[in-house]
């Protein structure tokens, strides 16, 4: 499916590259897995089909797309911008996030038996590599670039141990588990969404202080079809919550807010899948076009952000994302010395995940030195 095939106003398109011919087009994605394409792996996301609609002979879009299955929270995109990470250490975290996801999933539901395949389902020679172009300093050279950001949700998640997929089952042993109880009183503490709401400002801050000319577009969360039931409205309630002071952040900011609830309710028919269809994903690029062309050819407005200091950047790569994912899962552990019951279980949950990143990036480390 192309997505030219289904813009229903290509003068918008053509505007917008001419717009764009002369100064370059880089467009990233940072971060959450909703901009992973999971109907079928290794599938176009939105963020292709917006290269695809913005390609001719007279523009070619530099993509940078960190849009991951497992690396999706708000301090990744710290480490990724202040290590300056580059395209192919991009591309191998999200090979290896795929597998590690996969694996995790298949241990879950007793199929460890397959776990040697899923490798051969990710030939790392199918990517072009690209050790020369990296995050950081692509923002600072261009000169007007397009971000599309999507990210916090996963840390909300794990800030109230649960997910649209398993809440079900929580609510379903509620009288026999802590799970759900644990979530819905930390779905209820006001301080639960100001962490995660603050874990976004500081990327805001980041993304800014390197170019404050980035075109920014922050992609609401939508309410998926596994959170409709009744018994489920707190959860319902803590995502229109979440909105509500992403777009307070995003005007003070001058940010392009994009409402998605629409799109969600349309293109997320599962109830064991929280991610749009494929079919969604050209929607959704459409919805941005159509942002994009509001925003630089409709109506252009000042910039008139306030003054927001520039990040050191290391240039360590994957080496210091390394690092930085090393004192997350130390201070994890420490953390759960400190408690005791469910909330343990919880951190210890916690100190996993981090210890799963942090073999995701020695294997990408050991790849690009090894190449």
């Amino acid at each position: 499916m192309k997505i030219k095939e289904q813009i229903s106003d290509m003068k918008k398109v053509e505007e917008l590259i001419n717009y764009y011919q002369y100064s370059g087009l880089l467009i990233v994605g940072l971060n959450d897995s909703q901009g992973v394409n999971t109907t079928t792996f290794l599938r176009k996301s939105f963020l292709d089909y917006l290269r695809d609609a913005l390609t001719n002979e007279f523009l070619n879009p530099l993509i940078i797309n960190a849009f991951s299955l497992t690396m999706n929270k708000t301090e990744h995109i710290d480490y990724f911008l202040k290590h300056n990470i580059s395209i192919e250490e991009i591309r191998l975290s999200q090979i290896y996030s795929t597998i590690s996801a996969l694996e995790k999933v298949m241990r879950d539901i007793g199929l460890n038996k397959n776990l040697d395949r899923i490798s051969n389902l990710f030939k790392q020679d199918n990517f072009k590599r690209d050790n020369e172009v990296h995050l950081a300093s692509s923002l600072q050279e261009a000169q007007e670039p397009v971000l599309i950001y999507s990210s916090g949700v996963n840390n909300l998640m794990r800030e109230v141990g649960a997910n649209p997929f398993g809440i079900k089952r929580n609510y379903k042993n509620r009288n026999i588990k802590p799970n759900y109880s644990y979530t819905l009183e930390q779905a209820k503490n006001p301080t639960t969404l100001k962490r995660v709401i603050d874990s976004i400002e500081r990327n805001y801050n980041a993304i800014l202080g390197i170019n404050s000319s980035t075109d920014i577009y922050a992609l609401g969360a939508y309410i998926p079809k596994s959170l409709q039931r009744e018994e489920l409205a707190v959860f319902r309630d803590l995502i229109i919550a979440y909105n509500e002071e992403l777009i307070n952040l995003c005007k003070e900011y001058s940010i392009t807010f994009i409402d998605t609830e629409t799109i969600g309710k349309k293109y997320n028919t599962s109830s064991n899948n929280f991610h749009i269809s494929s079919i969604g994903h050209v929607a959704l690029a459409n919805c941005l076009l159509d942002y994009m062309y509001n925003n630089k050819i409709e109506t252009t407005k000042p910039n008139t952000r306030k003054s927001i200091s520039p990040i050191k950047i290391t240039n360590k790569g994957a080496e210091g994302v390394l690092e930085d994912l090393l004192i997350d899962y130390e201070e994890s552990c420490i953390r759960v010395d400190e408690l005791s019951g469910y909330e343990e279980k919880r951190q210890i949950d916690i100190a996993t995940e981090h210890k799963r990143e942090i073999e995701i990036f020695q294997k990408v480390l050991t790849k690009v030195k090894n190449t």
